[in-house]
């Protein structure tokens, strides 16, 4: 299939100048010098720090202030060492000595934020402070050591700093602080069960794998299987391009100083028509955290081990025929073959194995491992900080003969601020990354029989494996440990990003900064099947496969340059701000896939030899400007406002529709600050409203005819474009509560009203077209969500015990207010108005004899429901015990002149005889929620995280699989009376042979899992001279633990499967649970 979309030059849209030559090799030659450049200045700067310790800009003869002060603990009224005090948006910095005072010298008059900061405390501002010349500023600050997230700072929710406590939206920022177990995956599952209205999911544990997240409510998604929006990743500036998978592999999580989420089109607005779903921004360190003067080194290695976590129980009994010495039987008693084996006259399997019997898990999956290894040099100095930083992470799961994941990291961090007026900073990272990807089918393992040994030598090994390839001579399935012996599939990642930025003050009052940002992303995939390779065939012989080779190259290729100029001024009581940012973006994502079969010879892996080539090639280029205007408001520090209006022109929007508005208009109410105020125990007690409005843009090919090739020659109209296409709007109003009480608890309180409108769908192309589909904009969405934070210092005796806790819940509602089309089932969702999108649809089998057909209802007491709660066919005078006692089992009864199987359930039809399609569950949970504790005492620290939630449905499509092939547990009869013995017939017609999606397959979701886990110890240099001695100035050893149980009553595999939307699970790469020992030096 090869389909073209033809991409004219967009008259309304400014031609940016192209992006490098595409599809060159997948490491960048230039990425190279920049980055080794970059080490070298890094190095550079690292000698000079002593020489610029406490050294300020050079002075000059304009008339200046000073600022002097005393920063100290909250608690316990002490003085605080080593903490850094800046004038935000200048260099001016000031450390505290040991007596917690500090001084800034030669400060430029005019209205600054007086920011405090020191490793282990909330920082502390103090905003709106106007420095005369001449003139002496004294300020005090008192540091609390449980920082909450109201005092953190915010810059990717606004244009500029601002402070949480006083902002106006919905930004929750997690330090490193809130983050200490890495994860071994996406490193967008560390925010899992840290931030409310945050779902996130993992289908896999394959090693490399990625998650799914929604936040608060699904704002698309609803065509023909349609995926919902991911966020939008910002990385230092940087917005991630999306058009490779599992963005977030390519992100180093150790590299992470914090993340900011962005929750809602109201805080979202900013980024326009690709921030509808949220935004993640990350930025990484940068080494301003250090005190002045000095320069940090570090090496960490973490290593452990990966175990498997669930994995399905295998039956230890069968339900075929055999003789007292353990031969087999056919059905007239004489001995065979394994595979001619016949079943027990009743079909019921109690009948204990003769021959040893394997535990499949154990012979399948082994223990794997996990290694990580980074070493960290930062400094910082009154000019200079920067932070350099190598790592590398092996991970290679728990299958045999599987490498995993490997990935190396290494990342350039710069800020230099070459005078009071100017500063420059520059990022550059570079990832690369190789996953093996497995290769077994999960679902054909759990179907080999427990007498099968995986690992039986061959009497003639093949192709270099030393055990038998079809070990089941009844499933005739391949052995999974040939499966992925013989595997040649890997994938190959590189990821380069680059931001250059600088700030420019020329005014006390005006500031200038503009930043230049680099994407690129190449994904190489190389899947290889040699010539003379061993394949099994239907009937289980094996078959020398004639060779092929799948080649993928696809590239992401972006940058986005913004200007931005901001004004602050004071009229009495009142600060303005006034900013005006202009924006432009281009992303060019070329992809070129190749398949060769009917190799000419064997063992040469290359295109060439392959007799039969297909490919196919996409290209994708669409550009975006905007122009965006902020005001943000602050009367007397109470009353405050923040007003934004993006302007965006975009390619992706179809040429009737080029140029959209987004925007949101803001406030929030201190009421602390207002003298009547009685509480005087809050520190802070804010009301906020916002309104918003943002996007999401439309598929590339939305706006252009489609035409495909089947290889013949024969050309067939498929999608028909849609010039009229709009973005989706998604509209947000949002009523938040913030308070803070005596600095030591702070609650966050949101509710949240959301629709989106000009949802895509697919819906059938006008006949006289000759198209199939086309996709325009006729849906809308809308949900309400209830939001909770609290985090609290419980205790904190800074010499004795020391106890923090983070406590995140939410509830989200969702409708389909209009389809605009004809209703349909996609899946387990039923797409249509007024259906929610996380909604399970399906078929039922008969619980009631008031569901069966009209023809019964004579003959009702030919009918029994079972122990199970399944009415079943009896017949005259039967019950549903009778089936053994009786011999019943596997004949027939008829009922009404209808033929039915003895005992087996009956899938439920309407009056029409149709079968019936309803509602059958809810992926949605009542609660979700999470609970954080960090304990200290003295040197040691424990750390733990349970995540889950109450109510909602999953879809336990591996027990459905399993009924049918009868390899579920529940399957196994022995052990019980034989009134409750069921066929394996029985259990087949329970999942109606894997062919319905069923209503009794449907389970609770609830669970609560142990997912985090750390007890640590640091070592102090001056209280354990012996590090001394070899240079490290402190050791911190840490036991780690991820995903290390879950307790749920669900009874598959997975109770976190599937999507947000779609809780679906079936047999994939097990999820795992990690034990690793953690060792930092510090030098």
């Amino acid at each position: 299939m090869h389909a073209c979309y033809p991409g004219p030059r967009i008259p309304d849209v400014p031609n940016l100048p192209p992006p490098t030559a595409m599809l060159r090799s997948l490491v960048l030659p230039h990425v190279r010098a920049v980055v080794t450049a970059l080490v070298v200045a890094a190095a550079a700067s690292a000698t000079m720090l002593q020489a610029q310790v406490a050294t300020a800009p050079p002075p000059t003869t304009a008339r200046r202030a000073r600022i002097t002060g005393v920063v100290t603990d909250l608690a316990s009224k002490a003085p605080i060492f080593g903490a850094n005090v800046t004038i935000l948006g200048t260099p001016l910095t000031g450390t505290t000595g040991a007596d917690g005072r500090f001084v800034i010298v030669s400060a430029p008059p005019g209205i600054f934020t007086i920011e405090a900061k020191r490793v282990g405390f909330a920082p502390q501002r103090v905003e709106n402070v106007r420095l005369v010349a001449d003139s002496v500023m004294t300020l005090s600050f008192a540091m609390n050591i449980s920082a909450t997230r109201l005092d953190q700072v915010t810059v990717s929710g606004t244009i500029d700093e601002t402070s949480v406590a006083k902002a106006t939206i919905t930004v929750e920022k997690l330090t490193m602080e809130d983050l200490p177990v890495p994860p071994t995956a996406s490193a967008a599952s560390m925010l899992a069960g840290k931030v409310a209205g945050l779902a996130i999911t993992r289908p896999s544990g394959a090693p490399g794998s990625g998650v799914n997240i929604v936040m608060r409510t699904p704002i698309s998604g609803i065509t023909e299987g349609g995926a919902v929006p991911s966020p939008l990743f910002v990385v230092d500036g940087i917005f991630l391009n999306q058009g490779q998978s599992i963005t977030t592999q390519d992100i180093e999580s150790l590299d992470i100083e914090s993340i900011e989420v962005i929750k809602g089109a109201a805080a979202a607005s900013l980024y326009g028509s690709r921030a509808a779903a949220g935004v993640i921004a990350i930025t990484t360190k940068r080494g301003k955290g250090l005190a002045l003067g000095s320069t940090q080194f570090q090496l960490r290695g973490e290593s452990g081990i990966d175990q498997y976590q669930v994995t399905l129980d295998k039956n230890q009994h069968h339900q075929f025929m055999q003789d007292p010495q353990g031969n087999w039987l056919n059905a007239t008693g004489q001995t065979v073959p394994r595979e001619q084996r016949a079943l027990k006259p009743l079909g019921i399997m109690d009948a204990p194995y003769t021959s040893p019997t394997y535990n499949q898990a154990a012979l399948f999956y082994q223990p794997g491992s996990y290694n990580t290894q980074t070493a960290t040099v930062q400094g910082n100095s009154a000019a200079t900080n920067f932070n350099v930083a190598y790592t590398r992470t092996i991970n290679p799961g728990v299958l045999e003969n599987n490498e995993g994941y490997k990935r190396q990291s290494i990342r350039v961090n710069l800020d230099s601020r070459l005078s009071e007026k100017l500063s420059v900073g520059i990022s550059a990272n570079h990832t690369r990354g190789v996953q093996d990807v497995s290769a077994p089918s999960f679902n054909n393992f759990y179907r080999i029989d427990t007498d099968v040994n995986l690992r039986a030598k061959a009497p003639f090994p093949q192709f270099g494996f030393p055990y038998v390839i079809v070990p089941d001579s009844v499933t005739l399935y391949t052995n999974p440990l040939y499966t992925q012996f013989i595997a040649d599939n890997v994938v190959r990642r590189a990821r380069t990003l680059i931001n250059v930025n600088g700030v420019y003050r020329p005014f006390s009052w005006l500031s200038m900064a503009a930043d230049g940002n680099y994407d690129r992303g190449d994904l190489n995939q190389v899947s290889y099947t040699a010539r003379g390779t061993p394949l099994v065939t239907s009937s289980g012989g094996l078959s020398p496969s004639t060779g092929s080779l799948y080649i993928a190259n696809n590239i992401t290729d972006g940058y986005i340059l913004t200007g931005t100029a901001t004004a602050t001024k004071q009229f009495g009581a009142l600060t303005a701000r006034l900013s005006e940012r202009a924006e432009a973006r281009r992303e060019y994502n070329p992809s070129l896939n190749t398949t060769g079969t009917d190799f000419a010879t064997e063992g040469l892996k290359a295109m060439a030899q392959a007799r039969t080539k297909n490919s196919s090639q996409s290209i994708t280029d669409y550009r975006v400007m905007g122009i965006i205007t902020t005001l943000g408001l602050s009367y007397a520090d109470k009353y405050i406002g923040d007003f934004l209006w993006r302007r965006e022109g975009n390619s992706l929007f179809g040429s009737a529709n080029r140029w959209n508005t987004f925007g949101r208009a803001s406030v929030a109410w201190l009421l602390t600050e207002e003298n009547w105020f009685p509480f005087t125990s809050f520190n802070n007690f804010k009301l906020r409203y916002s309104f918003g409005v943002t996007g999401v843009s439309p598929n590339f090919s939305n706006q252009y005819e489609a035409m495909s090739s089947d290889g013949s020659g024969a050309i067939r109209r498929s999608s028909l474009g849609n010039v009229n296409i709009t973005p989706t709007f998604t509209q947000e109003s949002e009523l938040g509560l913030d308070l803070s009480w005596n600095s030591r608890l702070s609650v966050s309180l949101t509710y949240v009203k959301n629709s989106s409108k000009d949802v895509f769908v697919n819906i059938p192309a006008p006949a006289v077209s000759g198209y199939q589909i086309v996709v325009t904009n006729p849906a809308r969405l809308g949900g309400t969500v209830y939001e909770a934070t609290v985090q609290g210092a419980i205790l904190t005796n800074p010499r004795g015990l020391q106890w923090t806790m983070l406590l995140v819940a939410d509830h989200s509602d969702l409708s389909t207010g209009r389809f605009g089309r004809t209703c349909f089932a996609d899946g387990l969702q039923h797409k249509c108005d007024g259906i929610r999108l996380t909604e399970m649809w399906g078929n039922q089998i008969v619980r009631d004899k008031a569901d069966l057909p009209a023809r019964h209802i004579n003959s009702l007491s030919q009918f029994d429901v079972n122990d199970e709660g399944f009415v079943v066919p009896v017949g005259i005078g039967n019950t549903w015990r009778d089936g053994i006692g009786k011999s019943l089992w596997g004949s027939t009864v008829i009922v009404d002149g209808v033929s039915y199987g003895w005992g087996l359930p009956l899938p439920r039809y309407d009056a029409n005889g149709q079968l019936t399609y309803a509602k059958i569950g809810d992926s949605n949970p009542g609660l979700k929620y999470g609970f954080n504790n960090n304990f200290r005492y003295g040197n040691f620290r424990l750390y733990v995280q349970a995540a889950g939630q109450f109510g909602g449905n999953v879809y336990a499509n591996s027990n459905q699989t399993f009924y049918a092939s009868g390899d579920h547990p529940n399957v196994d009869q022995y052990g019980k009376p034989d009134e409750l013995k069921k066929s394996v017939r029985y259990y087949n017609a329970v999942s109606n042979n894997n062919n319905l999606y069923l209503a009794n397959f449907v389970e609770s979701g609830a669970h609560v899992a142990i997912s985090e886990l750390l007890l640590g110890y640091t070592f102090e240099a001056k209280q354990y001279p012996f590090l001394t001695k070899i240079g490290v100035g402190r050791m911190q050893v840490d036991l780690m633990g991820r995903n290390l149980a879950t307790f749920t009553r669900y009874s598959g595999l997975n109770v976190m499967a599937g999507s947000p939307t779609v809780r679906f699970d079936d047999a994939t790469y097990p999820l795992t649970r990690t034990f690793t020992s953690v060792i930092t030096l510090t030098f």
